[in-house]
């Protein structure tokens, strides 16, 4: 039975030089599953492929697909609609499947608001797409069926919900051979890090995460609960990424990497063994100095912290769970470690209840600090999240939200006031806060003395091309992200 994957385009601003720009590793997992029914999967991902109406067409007369499965964050879920409908039109009977956070989160509204939707998968998708995949094939009913909400007879079906997968070494790896890694190549994976210099592979070691940030839609579909892969698993994956891609760097995709300490020396020392190097996201109250000693030493070029905010009243209300102390430390000791790049990310109007006080003291923070990249968004209450309730609750949003503006990577916030502070006014310091950083002679001569190669030259010489573009010419207020 054929099958269809698809990620949709995604707004112009991410479309940008600026932007990260990674293997869907989500779709990985999802098509890694379906092959283990025997499935002929085609995936198509419209973020490096330009999407064509007539081109789609053709491929579904070609392919004959009887299910389309779409992955999709809340900024892309109108495009959903639109693809969605141009597939229902060529051919009702194509059964079509969303998944990701936004149709876990709001799942009755989503097929309400998009009619060419059959089914919305919640949560994790591997076990659920390999029930519906049976259960298509042998035409059984779909109310057996956990974790999935349906249409029926005009009415829409939630069935019982199911539960995350505890053992995930039991998961198959991604099939990344669906994926051409050259479409991959016009934008950085992470900031730093290009597959034009660099073979590289995106991994998790992890799901979950134990943070409770009001504004993360993470847990939504992975949970709370942080479950590790063994780390046989773990090796097992990497000494496949090296000897049938030639990998020579990996990005950790975990939300937190540096919780298990074992674990992450382990790892550390086999991605050295194997000569390559690796970046990694993590939170500053899960590393010590020795730890990050430990993983320069074992190829660690960057870390990622989230720092969220300057004000010690914004981190608590957040729940954030970190101290400006911890904050201070973790970067100190990032640097007295010499790890490559130490990247911090910040965000403005974390909270309703946020000043432009507690925003100054984040401003203040942010120079102190002086990380090597700087990521400065603008909160975006994603549905699922803490944040978007209480925004909901005081009428702070929209009564019909314009889902393509909840992005971090955007001008338009999708609202236009907090309690204290408007959008505009978010967007101006953002803008001014970038700008002031990213051309203040300190940082320039810090990431100069950070080149070590020519194509690092290259590299920063088209980030700094494209900051002037928007910043300085047309002053449209996007980030490098």
């Amino acid at each position: 039975m054929n099958v269809i994957l698809i990620q949709p385009p995604t707004n112009k601003a991410i479309q940008e030089n600026y932007v990260s720009l990674q293997i869907p590793i989500n779709l990985a997992y999802i098509a890694a599953s379906l092959e283990q029914k025997r499935a002929n999967i085609t995936v198509i991902d419209y973020c490096v492929q330009e999407f064509n109406k007539k081109k789609l067409i053709t491929q579904l007369e070609q392919l004959k697909p009887k299910i389309i499965g779409f992955t999709s964050l809340t900024a892309s879920i109108h495009l959903v609609n639109e693809i969605s409908q141009i597939i229902k039109k060529h051919d009702k009977k194509i059964i079509t499947i969303l998944g990701g956070p936004h149709a876990t989160a709001l799942p009755k509204q989503t097929l309400e608001e998009l009619k060419a939707i059959d089914i919305i998968v919640q949560g994790e998708g591997e076990k659920t797409i390999q029930e519906l995949y049976t259960c298509i094939k042998t035409r059984k009913p779909l109310k057996t069926i956990k974790g999935i909400v349906f249409r029926r007879n005009k009415k829409i079906i939630t069935n019982p919900k199911r539960k995350l997968i505890h053992d995930i070494n039991k998961i198959v790896f991604p099939a990344r051979h669906y994926f051409n890694e050259r479409e991959y190549k016009r934008n950085h994976v992470s900031r730093g890090f290009s597959r034009k210099h660099l073979r590289i592979a995106e991994i998790i070691t992890s799901r979950g995460c134990p943070g409770k940030c009001i504004f993360c839609a993470g847990h939504v579909n992975y949970g709370n609960r942080i479950r590790f892969r063994s780390f046989e698993n773990i090796k097992q994956e990497i000494y496949e990424l090296k000897q049938k891609y030639k990998i020579n760097h990996i990005t950790i995709e975990d939300d937190t990497f540096t919780i298990n300490h074992e674990l992450v020396k382990k790892i550390g020392k086999y991605l050295k063994q194997n000569n390559i190097t690796w970046n990694c996201n993590t939170r500053v109250n899960t590393v010590n100095l020795e730890l990050l000693q430990h993983m320069q030493k074992c190829g660690c070029k960057k870390v990622v912290f989230g720092v969220e905010s300057g004000s010690e009243k914004i981190l608590k209300i957040i729940r954030k769970g970190i101290t400006l102390t911890q904050i201070r430390n973790a970067f100190k000791w990032a640097k007295q470690a010499k790890i490559r790049y130490v990247e911090g990310t910040f965000i403005l109007g974390n909270h309703p209840q946020e000043t432009v006080k507690d925003i100054e003291e984040t401003k203040k923070l942010i120079f102190e600090l002086m990380p090597d990249f700087l990521c400065l968004t603008i909160m975006c209450p994603f549905p699922g999240t803490p944040v978007y309730e209480i925004m909901q609750k005081q009428k702070l949003l929209p009564r019909k939200p314009d889902w393509s503006k909840f992005t971090f990577i955007n001008n338009q916030p999708s609202y236009k006031k907090l309690e204290h502070v408007n959008s505009q006014t978010l967007i101006r310091i953002q803008n001014q806060t970038l700008k002031k950083y990213y051309t203040s002679p300190k940082y320039v001569i810090q990431q100069i003395r950070k080149i070590r190669k020519p194509y690092e030259i290259m590299y920063f010489s088209k980030l700094a091309i494209e900051f002037t573009k928007k910043f300085l010419m047309r002053e449209t207020g996007f980030e490098p992200a």
